[in-house]
């Protein structure tokens, strides 16, 4: 991946921090643009997915990560840099990569979960596990979608655009820190339960978590293989839900 250059002053480091946060919102923004308008235009021909609580996160889901994907391209048209985001069909070494990334995820949660029970924190719960524990008819659906939608277009916009932005003025270690932080607080939109500590603790297990896949977009340049990674992984990990709910 295309590293910070010499001429890059600390002038060009704020700048892009600035650029990286303000993407974050504008792709939150668009997302929630995205799925208002999504559903309106549904409600429109007689389609109400509130009523339909399945439907209507399998919706929701599609909605929001086509507007992570119309906010990263909108930001890579208005400034000329269609480069930004490394894409191509993954190698040999790219699978090893994703392999070895989606054992250090598990490996991850897993030890991260010891902790937590350790010291005994109720960790906040995901809003989306929580519809799951709800519905469990709608965990079958949650688990394709992890792969096709979910994975792709968080990635896209926090390792691909965010990650490769402050690539351009950081070396890897603050570039992959500083996405992740980005990437984990943003997850608090999605919270639910476990008060101020759970929902530190629920942010710090999600850095931690990207943190792993920045390394590994680092290392391969490849887009698809966090994507994949990320994908499998919520997929695994619905899947086991619904073994717990069915």
């Amino acid at each position: 991946m295309e590293g910070p250059t010499a001429s890059v002053g600390t002038s060009g480091q704020i700048r892009s921090l600035g650029a990286s946060l303000g993407l974050t919102v504008a792709g939150f923004i668009t997302a929630i643009l995205t799925v208002l308008i999504g559903v309106s235009v549904l409600a429109l021909v007689g389609i109400d997915i509130s009523q339909l609580p399945v439907l209507g996160t399998g919706v929701s889901i599609v909605l929001q990560g086509a507007g992570f994907g119309i906010a990263v391209l909108l930001f890579m048209k208005v400034t000329d840099n269609w480069a930004l985001i490394g894409a191509r069909i993954p190698s040999w070494r790219d699978l090893g990569w994703m392999a070895g990334g989606l054992v250090g995820l598990m490996a991850g949660y897993a030890a991260i979960a010891i902790v937590v029970s350790l010291i005994g924190v109720e960790t906040a719960e995901n809003g989306i596990v929580t519809a799951g524990q709800q519905n469990p008819e709608l965990v079958p659906l949650l688990i394709p979608l992890a792969i096709l939608v979910v994975g792709p277009s968080e990635e896209l916009l926090f390792r691909g655009a965010i990650q490769g932005l402050l690539r351009r003025s950081f070396s890897a270690a603050p570039a992959i820190l500083i996405a992740s932080v980005l990437f984990g607080t943003a997850h608090v939109f999605a919270l639910l339960g476990g008060g101020l500590e759970g929902i530190l603790v629920y942010i710090s297990v999600t850095i931690v978590l990207g943190a792993i896949l920045g390394i590994i977009y680092e290392y391969t340049n490849n887009i698809v293989v966090p994507s994949l990674v990320h994908g499998i992984y919520n997929a695994i990990l619905f899947t086991a839900l619904y073994v717990q709910v069915a």
